[in-house]
């Protein structure tokens, strides 16, 4: 089974299911796995120190599939994005996923490259502003997603149907995503196609130490909240000590330079690399709490595949002939 899209058309892709871009994990074997699989695969840019680890892991990626995938730029989140951007252009990557601040300035570069561009937002006005910078199509965010759901705390059900109504590209959406019932409920309201984060974070090519994986498979729907209020950048985390610790020190008017030792770089780098789940803060969506066991990537999209199959057929069965 196939299913065909605007956004499978437009990215060359066999299912409309594109890996969010994940700190520190968004690389090879993740991206590769992804892509063989039928979907889009994600090259992270901000876990590489410079355009040339990033470029190695394109080159690595090349090796083991020779399927569609693409980078993602978080623009204005934890470093600059220019030497990245020259470096998808360098190494003829014609895909790449924008989010965070406006991606304008690289705009025409990319264009000029033949790359096709797809930003992340969080709102009707931003999708509007990425149409018409050029943008090939947009991302919508849902409250429920994990990372950076924006500020207006409105739930994907909301938003998809609001952000499709607003643009004439064509819209993904993401936020509590990870099976084929919500494929298909996504595509439904109106989306071309989603994105999920959480479900590939929780995959056996996830670079996510082993013990925190086994961790989550026992979160709840509720082991997450949103950090970062203070700072204006809200910020979905695991419910862990670290983001618990943030908390307070929002509430007691903490300075960012008091928040930054738990949200940083560093701390982050300590929890993926030695395994301290409670080192830092861990971006998840609250879909977390459906997710009890971490597969391969080509067990979860043949999982959603085949449920969305079955959807579909049960759906039909609720719609008679007239007069029957």
């Amino acid at each position: 089974m196939t299913i065909q899209t605007d956004i499978t058309k437009l990215l060359g892709i066999k299912y409309p299911i594109i890996q969010g871009g994940l700190q520190g994990l968004g690389r090879e074997p993740l991206v590769s796995a992804v892509s063989e699989a039928g979907c889009l695969g994600l090259i992270t840019a901000g876990t590489y120190p410079s355009k040339k680890e990033m470029i190695d892991d394109i080159e690595l990626v090349r090796k083991k599939t020779n399927k569609p995938f693409g980078v993602n730029l978080a623009i204005g989140i934890r470093k600059p994005m220019d030497e990245y951007v020259e470096g998808v252009i360098e190494s003829g990557v014609n895909i790449v996923f924008t989010s965070g601040n406006s991606p304008a300035k690289f705009m025409d570069p990319l264009k000029k490259a033949g790359v096709k561009v797809v930003h992340v937002v969080p709102s009707v006005r931003f999708a509007r502003k990425a149409e018409e910078l050029g943008c090939d199509a947009v991302v919508i965010v849902g409250y429920e997603c994990g990372g950076h759901p924006g500020a207006d705390e409105v739930t994907s059900m909301v938003k998809i149907p609001q952000v499709v109504e607003s643009v004439n590209i064509p819209v993904i959406a993401a936020g509590g995503f990870n099976d084929g019932r919500g494929l298909i409920a996504a595509l439904s309201l109106g989306a071309q196609g989603i994105q999920m984060g959480t479900r590939f974070v929780m995959s056996q090519e996830s670079p996510l130490p082993e013990n925190i994986k086994e961790t989550l498979t026992n979160a709840n729907i509720t082991d997450t909240l949103v950090i970062k209020r203070s700072i204006n950048k809200p910020n979905r985390v695991y419910k862990n000590k670290a983001a618990l610790k943030v908390l307070e020190l929002e509430d007691q008017n903490a300075k960012i330079e008091e928040l930054l030792p738990i949200i940083g770089g560093e701390a982050y780098k300590v929890l993926i690399g030695e395994g301290d789940i409670n080192a830092g803060v861990l971006s998840i969506g609250q879909v977390i709490g459906r997710i009890n066991q971490y597969p391969s990537v080509q067990e979860i999209i043949d999982g959603i595949i085949i449920e969305a199959e079955s959807v579909i057929k049960k759906m039909n069965q609720f719609w008679q002939p007239v007069g029957h």
